[in-house]
């Protein structure tokens, strides 16, 4: 038959995918969608480890602050010791928090869905056989998790909504879900006690546990939110059925029509009768097919008067013919221009109410629209062109086409135009997608009678093939994935160990050589111990402590004891200097002018007197002041304008998985790719085809350039009939 040339494989996929649904269905279960959820408890353990050193900054400040403002001598003392534990056990502290965690929430996955819902105060104020300090204990973390669910409660009513979908269900409770704030607090809180065994400190840290010193959870949440939806998981809508996803799920779309209230009242007034649509192509005539008219033939014509039942039925058969005709001859030579209003001559046509000619004429105008836009490829007008009698059917059946968003005959038109974007376009004919797409209209033109629930069907397996090649995609770009967490995990070592550089140079009181060597090569070396710290936390302390020695050695030594010190301290600190040295390979001849620089400063500190004038030690305080002022004067205009806040910023910032960009070389060829992957900290981004190949990494920092040259752009797809309604109503003279 006539139609569209599909590639035999495609086809059987798709024949193929049709007697498999029962098999897809059963994915949907609930045991298996529980997978889905497992997945996200790495995704947030990671998230949350990302902010343990700053977190455990927080809690080492607060418990520092408490010793200082307590009024009883024994919890002033009690903090600070607490405070000094952290300090010098911050590794130790993250990887006891981070195991908490990952336990805590691998346990709480498990076993939510047997969970009952619970009344809200029981898990705390259970006050059987509690001494007071477990009821203190359960207060505690009363108040302090419900002060993290006020402050997350947008992001944690989203995740609700999503916990229940993948389950069918209703939106969960807050005591359902195993990513509450409770959760987490009772995690930190073991971890605190595994650390320091001191039961008087244990509610004294629970006790600090608020949003201010707490993990910051709505980026976390918000994460978990976006990976659940960029999944295929909407909150409170029919998956199948929404509009924002399927095939949609991988565009970013912008929702105009139902935000304009001027084009809906119109809208309504078409479909109330209160508004007649005139033909654009001379039809006029035929108008006597009015509300009007039937009345006044039926006063006209009392001795035969007019089965307006059997009327409608000859005009649905009649577009039925036309459907069959149009199936058959469409694919040889495909018109891109309506025909419905030619519906219109049929003798079955002539009493037809005014809503239903409304109907046809407005639906005449939303193809015009898509057929006259130069945007939509000509076989994705071919596709459409086919469609016109299915639709033209569905539509004088339910008004809530022009209406709902979301009705399924809409939604596979949406579908359609956004084929567009994502078939590929270096060989289009070849693209397996276009092969389903033409089976979906075939059965569309051949099956379709009366009933809707067709398009649910098609639409349904339409998805079910996009959601299966976006798994495969994502499978396809493992290893490129993989690769750029590794160059993140590095950049954000870097970045740390800048960070400890920068905070002791600008101190002012390292030595100029030595400022350059840090910033040159101890830096290296900072870096790859941060990068290994999960591993070998160790690494990082001796390297750091090899650090602070070394510029401990250049201070001024105004005592015979420092000076003993420092005499006793040069071997060991040497050698460990020396290790680090030739771990990173740095064997070029200014490793020997360093060590000589080095040497010759300790031997001038050890014959430098002893006292120094009053005068002299001014000077060099003010020197020192003077150099730490420079320093952070020019650290921050660095970050001033490492930070640039403009617009190309703002896109970079704003880009979503499943994103379309367009791409231009040097040569004004334009590549379209999707933004398949975004790494937890958005500084590296990978886009690839649809199938996931031709995958290639970009640093933000580069994406961020390319917006500001021009030579990127992100495609916007708009549902294709929202822009066609918006058209034809804004036309309309009223």
């Amino acid at each position: 038959m006539d139609t569209i040339p599909l590639m035999p494989v495609a086809a059987d996929n798709y024949k193929k995918s049709i007697t498999d649904s029962a098999g897809k269905k059963a994915e949907s279960s609930n045991a298996s969608r529980l997978l889905i959820l497992q997945s996200m408890v790495p995704l947030a353990t990671n998230l949350l480890a990302s902010q343990l050193e700053a977190f455990s900054t927080r809690l080492a400040d607060a418990l520092f602050k408490l010793s200082d403002q307590a009024v009883r001598p024994e919890e002033a003392k009690i903090s600070f010791e607490a405070h000094q534990l952290v300090k010098r056990n911050s590794t130790a502290f993250y990887r006891l928090v981070a195991s908490q965690i990952n336990a805590a929430l691998s346990k709480e996955v498990s076993v939510f869905n047997t969970r009952k819902r619970v009344t809200r105060d029981n898990p705390f104020l259970d006050t059987t056989a509690q001494t007071y300090e477990e009821m203190e204990g359960k207060i505690l973390l009363r108040n302090a998790s419900q002060s993290l669910e006020v402050l997350n409660a947008e992001s944690l009513v989203m995740l609700n909504s999503l916990i229940g979908r993948i389950l069918n269900r209703m939106p969960i409770d807050i005591s359902q879900n195993p990513f509450r704030p409770e959760i987490l607090i009772k995690a930190v809180h073991q971890a605190w006690m595994e650390l320091d065994p001191n039961p008087a400190s244990h509610l004294i840290v629970l006790r600090l546990l608020q949003p201010d010193v707490f993990l910051q959870l709505t980026p976390v949440l918000d994460e978990i939110n976006q990976e659940l939806m960029a999944r295929g998981i909407r909150p409170g809508a029919d998956d199948n059925f929404d509009s924002a996803g399927g095939a949609l799920a991988y565009l970013p779309a912008q929702s105009l029509f139902s935000l304009d209230p001027y084009l809906q009242d119109k809208l309504k007034r078409v479909f109330s009768g209160q508004i007649e649509l005139p033909s654009a192509d001379g039809l006029d005539g035929l108008a006597s097919g009015s509300d009007t008219l039937l009345n006044q033939l039926d006063l006209d014509h009392d001795d035969s008067p007019l089965d307006k039942a059997t009327v409608d039925h000859q005009f649905f058969a009649n577009l039925l013919e036309m459907q069959k005709d149009f199936a058959q001859n469409d694919a040889a030579a495909p018109q891109f221009e309506s025909r419905l209003r030619k519906v219109l001559r049929a003798p079955s046509a002539d009493c037809l109410s005014l809503i239903q000619r409304n109907t046809v004429e407005l639906l005449a105008r939303v193809f015009d629209f898509i057929f006259a836009d130069p945007g939509l490829r000509d076989d994705v007008k071919t596709m459409i062109s086919q469609l016109q009698i299915p639709i033209l059917r569905v539509a004088l059946q339910d008004s809530d086409f022009f209406f709902r968003e979301s009705h399924p005959a809409r939604t596979l038109m949406d579908i359609l135009g956004s084929s567009g974007i994502i078939l590929d376009n270096e060989a289009a004919q070849l693209d397996p997608l276009l092969g389903v797409i033409g089976d979906v209209i075939e059965r569309v033109q051949f099956e379709f009678d009366e009933r809707i629930d067709l398009f649910s069907d098609v639409v349904s397996d339409l998805e079910n093939y996009l959601k299966d090649e976006e798994i495969k995609a994502q499978e396809a770009i493992s290893q490129p994935v993989q690769t750029a967490l590794s160059e993140e995990k590095m950049r954000v070592a870097r970045e740390f160990a800048e960070h400890d550089v920068a905070i002791r140079v600008e101190t002012g009181e390292v030595a100029g050589f030595l400022e350059v060597f840090l910033q040159e090569q101890w830096i290296r070396i900072l870096t790859i111990a941060h990068s290994v710290k999960d591993e070998k936390p160790h690494a990082l302390e001796n390297a750091l402590k090899t650090m602070d020695d070394l510029i401990w050695s250049l201070k001024p030594k105004n005592s015979a004891d420092e000076r003993k010190e420092l005499i006793a301290k040069l071997p060991a600190m040497l050698t460990l200097l020396n290790a680090w040295l030739n771990a990173i390979r740095w064997d070029e001849p200014d490793r020997v002018l360093f060590f000589s620089k080095l040497a010759e400063r300790h031997a001038a500190m050890a014959r430098a007197p002893l006292e120094l004038s009053p005068r002299r030690q001014l000077e060099i305080a003010v020197n020192i002041a003077q150099r730490a002022s420079n320093r952070r004067l020019d650290r921050f205009v660095q970050e001033k304008v490492a930070h640039t806040d403009d617009e190309a910023t703002k896109q970079v910032a704003s880009l979503e998985r499943g994103t379309w960009l367009d791409f231009s070389d040097e040569n004004e060829q334009v590549n379209r790719y999707k933004l398949a992957w975004i790494s937890p900290k958005r500084t590296s981004f990978i886009f690839a085809n649809r199938q996931g190949y031709q995958a290639f990494s970009i640093s933000a920092a580069e994406l961020e350039e390319k917006y500001r040259t021009g030579s990127v752009s992100t495609i916007l797809a708009n549902s294709l009939v929202d822009r066609a309604l918006i058209h034809a109503l804004r036309e309309m003279a009223v």
